[in-house]
């Protein structure tokens, strides 16, 4: 009985100790635990620091990973990249980006961590349309337009209560002189001929003005027929 106790406990040290090797191995493997980068969204050129605090490696090391023995790599998407815990960098081109940080320890284990970062041409961008995409209609038809405005702060229509930070003015520029403060209008020409609409949108917070204009072709009704 004595002998069978001894090669249990034996057995049960060996369990506990595989148990906690393997506890410390997945201690010690890398993790992301925080990531930033600033700013997330800015007009070109757009200087960014990106900042990747991890845990893992060498447990002695700082919290930014600079001595924690983890190989850091930084991919900006747009073919830029960095190899240290805090990664500078520059965009050029307007679009979105998904910044990406990859810690590798000795072993291979490695941990990931993403972020987005919007890039603009501008500081508010306007992107107009008609539900005449052609830019051909009669003066039988109403030509209904539609406005995208974007900048950091504002993302009009997908954030719907965004259009109380825009001032909007369409000028219609046909003989009656319509003008409408409506950011998404309807409208019949009433006269045959080429029109500019003109766009104004006025971000107030940023004193920032904005134009865009769509050039239309309104003809008369095929046999002259109107509604």
């Amino acid at each position: 009985m004595k002998r069978v106790t001894i090669l249990l406990a034996i057995c049960l040290a060996t369990v506990l100790m595989v148990l906690a090797a393997a506890g410390c191995k997945e201690d010690s493997k890398p993790r992301i635990t925080r990531m930033n980068v600033s700013p997330a969204c800015g007009v070109v050129p757009v200087e960014v620091i990106a900042t990747a605090y991890v845990s893992g490696g060498d447990e002695s090391g700082d919290p930014l990973g600079g001595n924690n023995n983890l190989e850091m790599a930084w991919n900006f998407g747009d073919g830029g990249t960095g190899g240290t815990s805090v990664a500078y960098h520059t965009y050029n081109v307007a679009g979105e980006y998904n910044v990406v940080v990859t810690a590798t320890d000795p072993a291979g284990e490695t941990a990931s961590a993403t972020v987005p970062v919007t890039v603009l041409p501008d500081s508010l961008v306007l992107d107009i349309s008609t539900n005449f995409p052609g830019g051909t209609l009669t003066t039988a038809d109403t030509v209904e337009f539609d406005v995208v405005a974007t900048s950091c702060d504002v993302n009009y229509p997908a954030v719907q209560g965004d259009a109380v930070k825009l001032t909007f003015r369409w000028d219609m520029n046909d003989p009656t002189n319509r003008v409408t403060s409506n950011p998404t209008p309807a409208f019949r020409f009433a006269t045959a001929g080429e029109y500019d609409v003109e766009l104004t949108v006025t971000y107030a917070a940023w004193a920032v003005t904005r134009r865009e204009t769509v050039h239309l072709i309104v003809t008369a009704p095929p046999g002259g027929a109107q509604d």
